[in-house]
């Protein structure tokens, strides 16, 4: 229990540190929301030259198409860890971490956690104004579970993070995750319902965990239906999260562990 005390106040201390530098960058938050009204804006209109049930009966596809478009923000915090490493280890500040007790592994895990909180943050505020100004309609009373969906998706999402992060450090190069971004917003159903893919590629929508929680956000935000049951999408989003944890945590060790053999860990 004190084992686990501890890991969770340095946790908390990375979080701290991570908004603190955030905040010191007064026009950044102002500048993200200014910049997410402005996409709400282009798709809204986008929107209008499909048919408003495109994506099922009674469901709006501006609806559709913005809650898509927020979870994608989720995906980039989260895979974009590899950037944040980068950060330290160019300012010299990834050695403490390797060396302090946490270790290189839970010192990687607790940077990837405010970027996941902010990014919910900010996509809730998101949603909101697409709610009073475009008139998305949400459901206000699934928003808690939303929040613990978009948690659950975030942490399947930090360990693939998690592994460009391993990347890194190997060979000292990864840009992964631009094109995996890329990917996922277009076989997760992100613009437009996965299974207007052919079969042959459709395939690719199921064995990625951006697929059901899009899926479950919008059935509980704004009532699209769901490709599946919604019970089987949790279930799924749960195993790539039990999955890819642990997966993710023995790669970075390596990883750690062959660019400490090389005597490379501290360059970039």
């Amino acid at each position: 229990m004190r084992l686990v005390l501890d890991y969770l106040q340095a946790v908390i201390a990375t979080v701290k540190r991570d908004a603190r530098l955030y905040l010191s960058y007064r026009l950044r938050f102002v500048a993200q929301l200014l910049g997410g009204l402005l996409t709400l804006t282009v798709f809204f209109y986008v929107a209008k030259l499909v048919r408003p049930d495109a994506v099922g009966r009674h469901a709006s596809y501006y609806a559709f198409l913005v809650v898509g478009i927020l979870v994608l923000t989720l995906v980039e915090s989260a895979l974009n860890l590899s950037a944040l490493v980068r950060m330290e280890l160019v300012a010299g500040n990834f050695e403490r971490i390797l060396v302090s007790p946490f270790g290189p592994i839970g010192g990687v895990m607790a940077m990837a956690v405010f970027p996941i909180v902010y990014a919910i943050l900010l996509s809730g505020i998101t949603l909101l104004l697409a709610a009073v100004i475009y008139g998305v309609p949400i459901h206000i009373g699934s928003v808690p579970a939303a929040v613990a969906i978009a948690a659950l998706g975030g942490a399947a999402f930090a360990a693939l993070g998690v592994v460009f992060v391993a990347a890194l450090i190997a060979f000292k190069s990864s840009t992964g995750p631009v094109w995996v971004i890329a990917g996922l917003g277009l076989l997760g159903g992100i613009y437009f319902p996965a299974a207007l893919f052919p079969g042959w590629i459709r395939w690719a929508s199921d064995v990625q965990p951006l697929t059901p929680t899009v899926d479950l956000l919008r059935h509980l935000l704004v009532g699209t239906p769901s490709g599946e049951s919604p019970w089987l999408e949790f279930v799924k989003l749960i195993g790539f999260v039990v999955a890819l944890m642990p997966l993710s945590g023995v790669v970075l060790s390596q990883a750690v562990k062959l660019s400490r053999r090389h005597g490379t860990i501290m360059e970039y």
